[in-house]
């Protein structure tokens, strides 16, 4: 599990607990906090200079939903982000779920295997 992957799975439990309770402490907003900070260190977060986007995971999801696929995976490739890391960078940063229908199992199956066929044979 990567370290993005842990912070989410930190933060989403921290969620649940205090959605469970019906209200957060100060150490679990604290918490929460100084997991947002963390996240926001991780590669698909990283600040970029683009017109349209402002994190490195927002271009990747823009270029397929632009239906420019290959060159995703080649952009993954490259910022070195894993199609998990990819994928919940999207499921915690997709408020609008502009991107739910597209991003299918099939399609992260897809992506998972193409990236692993394209990235991790180098």
């Amino acid at each position: 599990m990567s370290e993005q992957a842990r912070i989410l799975a930190e933060m989403q439990e921290i969620i649940m607990n205090i959605l469970k309770s019906g209200s957060a402490s100060a150490e679990q907003g604290h918490r929460i906090d100084e997991l947002e900070a963390l996240l926001h260190q991780q590669k698909c977060y990283k600040e970029i200079d683009h017109k349209e986007y402002s994190y490195q995971g927002e271009e990747i999801a823009g270029l397929f939903f632009d239906d420019h696929y290959m060159e995703a995976i080649d952009k993954m490739c490259e910022c070195e982000i894993t199609p998990d890391d990819f994928f919940g960078f999207i499921e915690y940063h997709d408020e609008e779920e502009e991107f739910t229908e597209m991003f299918t199992d099939a399609f992260i199956a897809d992506v998972t295997k193409d990236y692993q066929s394209k990235c991790e044979s180098k």
